[in-house]
């Protein structure tokens, strides 16, 4: 299972997203779930290099484990166009879970971390 976890600061910004595991839909190769998850999550980290120039990628690894985190010092102007990217993507990857709730959980967290 994809487990999502989505940290945010007490006023609700988010701080980090973390996202572990494989899918287990499908074979690799043909595992639509962690196509659709991966796609996201990559869209997000490549989406804020090269659009805003800010690096949320922190680590990744084979076992399905890739870490988003927002630094801290941005322009308020920034802080908002990375705030966006990631609402957006934390909105696509709760669609995929709502559609296929056995191979991939979100959770949504306040002050925790």
């Amino acid at each position: 299972m994809i487990r999502v976890t989505v940290f945010r600061a007490p006023d609700r910004r988010i701080r980090r997203v973390l996202v572990e595991g494989h899918a287990g839909y499908a074979d690799p190769g043909e595992d639509i779930v962690c196509a659709a998850v991966s796609g996201i999550t990559l869209g997000l980290v490549n989406s804020t290099e090269r659009l805003l120039g800010i690096r949320v990628h922190q680590a990744s690894d084979r076992e399905g484990r890739v870490d988003c985190r927002v630094p801290e010092g941005l322009s308020p102007e920034l802080a908002e166009r990375v705030q966006l990217l990631m609402e957006a993507m934390v909105t696509s990857l709760g669609m995929v879970a709502e559609e296929h709730p056995d191979f991939v959980r979100l959770s949504d967290s306040v002050g925790k971390e």
